[in-house]
């Protein structure tokens, strides 16, 4: 996966195109891990300004910030084409 198929930096592309330089300043992650050490469970929550715009479970960390990032960017690209 080349860096500008990467849910994460597509997601990081069209916050900046939206906030500019300031973009980091709108984007909170919460992600934790729950289950036995030997069958975890991560969980990944994106708000932007303080909204949940994505939330997903995955066996990985990158794996649930990845499908949570891609949910908050295809939102943000719908919300912008209205």
């Amino acid at each position: 996966m080349s860096g500008d198929d990467h849910p994460r930096q597509r997601l990081n592309n069209e916050l900046q195109k939206i906030y500019g330089p300031s973009a980091q300043d709108h984007v909170r992650w919460e992600v934790y891990s729950q289950g036995p050490p030997n069958n975890l469970i991560w969980d990944a929550t994106v708000y932007i300004d303080d909204m949940n715009y994505g939330h997903a479970a995955s066996p990985t960390r990158g794996g649930a910030q990845d499908e949570a990032a891609g949910q908050a960017y295809d939102f943000l690209r719908r919300e912008r084409a209205r």
